[in-house]
């Protein structure tokens, strides 16, 4: 049996890992785009059955994925065989070619051997006598005999090496030809393996089809039922001086404030002077509790399900803006830690009232190391950390 192994370079393997990054991103996003209100279990339970089919399609896609991965190696595997088969019929010909001349060769060694015999009956049916008086002497007559005794058998020596090449080629012919056979049967299994991962793989693309249906239909209900913010979602709201700074290092703080050399440099979570520090003293002040939730203010993100030791609360992060809860803005080009800030009060029309360090827009009073409280500020995008 011929073995042998496929190789070539699978750059879709690279597309595959981005394409199943973005649509594992991509469920978490429809996840977080509907908000269900506090309470509402059957909201819940539909968003949490749009997220499962979304799952099971995305699962099903990726098996197809994988599946169409064996489909390629297989058909480079077929290809392969198709070669070797190709090759080993070149070889059949040849020898077939090779043996019909071997097989005239041996007809013409044949004939030869067969006239001379015919040559040598008649003439040894003749008289003694007048083979004796055409030769010139006794020792002529013998040198005559010698002669036609060595070409009979040089002839003969002939005629069964040739016999000999004719049985090497068939052998050769033979195992070629048994060869041939088993690539043929490899490139059947090949061929029906390639079959049945085709129906595997359109299997899969349909349970996929199938379970995304299903999660658009669940996602049709969680939309009905889901809470949608105000329509004023947008904008960093202006200059405002409704909330009191409550920070203890207040009188340290400020725009020219060098917090390198400081002993105090994380006093409740954060670095001092910064938002991060200040929105986890307000957390605090508010709730009793210890920043065990994040670092950088984009993690804060990330603060769900945390249990904080202090009063027993439990953490949860949704888009629903709340009172005494942390507003988080992702990180950016030019914020490349994020940001966050203390939520005062929400309006009506969605927006919120903050209070927040370390936040740099001079144009309405606010600096950097330095406290500022902003109002109509808009939520659109904006996580929220929330305490209970």
């Amino acid at each position: 049996m011929v073995r042998f192994e496929h190789k070539k370079i699978k750059i879709w393997t690279l597309i595959l890992a981005v394409t199943t990054s973005f649509l594992g991103l991509m469920i978490n996003f429809t996840a977080d785009a509907y908000i269900c209100k506090k309470g509402d279990t059957e909201c819940e339970e539909a968003k949490q059955k749009m997220q499962d089919n979304q799952k099971a399609a995305k699962n099903y896609a990726d098996k197809a994925d994988s599946v169409g991965e064996i489909i390629e190696q297989l058909s480079g595997e077929i290809s392969d065989m198709n070669k070797i088969i190709a090759s080993n019929e070149v070889r059949i010909k040849r020898l077939n070619r090779e043996i019909k001349e071997t097989e005239q060769k041996l007809e013409d060694e044949q004939s030869a051997l067969a006239e001379l015999l015919v040559n040598m009956h008649f003439e040894s049916d003749a008289e003694p006598i007048r083979i004796l008086a055409g030769a010139t002497s006794i020792s002529d007559l013998a040198e005559k005999a010698a002669r036609e005794e060595v070409v009979k058998q040089e002839i003969a020596t002939a005629s069964e090496k040739v016999k000999e090449a004719k049985e090497k080629l068939n052998q050769e012919k033979a195992e070629v030809e048994a060869t041939l056979k088993e690539n043929e049967e490899s490139r059947a299994v090949l061929a029906q393996k390639k079959s049945d991962q085709k129906e595997l793989k359109e299997q899969y693309e349909k349970d996929a089809d199938d379970a995304e249906a299903v999660a658009a239909y669940w996602e049709k209900q969680v939309k009905a039922m889901a809470w949608t913010p105000p329509s004023n979602t947008s904008g960093y709201g202006s200059r405002w001086t409704g909330a009191g700074n409550s920070y203890p290092y207040q009188n340290v703080c400020n725009s020219d404030y060098v917090y390198a050399g400081s002993n105090i440099k994380y006093p409740y979570g954060g670095l001092i002077c910064q938002c991060t520090d200040y929105a986890s003293y307000k957390a605090k002040e508010a709730w009793g509790i210890t920043n065990n939730w994040g670092g950088h203010a984009y993690a804060y993100g990330n603060g769900a399900g945390k249990k904080v030791p202090s009063n027993g609360a439990t953490t949860y992060v949704d888009y629903s803006p709340a009172p005494k809860t942390i507003a988080i803005w992702p990180a950016t080009g030019t914020s490349p830690y994020g940001h966050v800030a203390w939520v005062e009060s929400v309006n009506a029309n969605g927006s919120i009232n903050v209070s927040e360090y370390n936040v740099n827009w001079p144009s309405i009073g606010c600096y950097t190391k330095d406290f500022c409280s902003r109002n109509g500020v808009g939520s659109a995008g904006v996580k929220f950390l929330h305490f209970e």
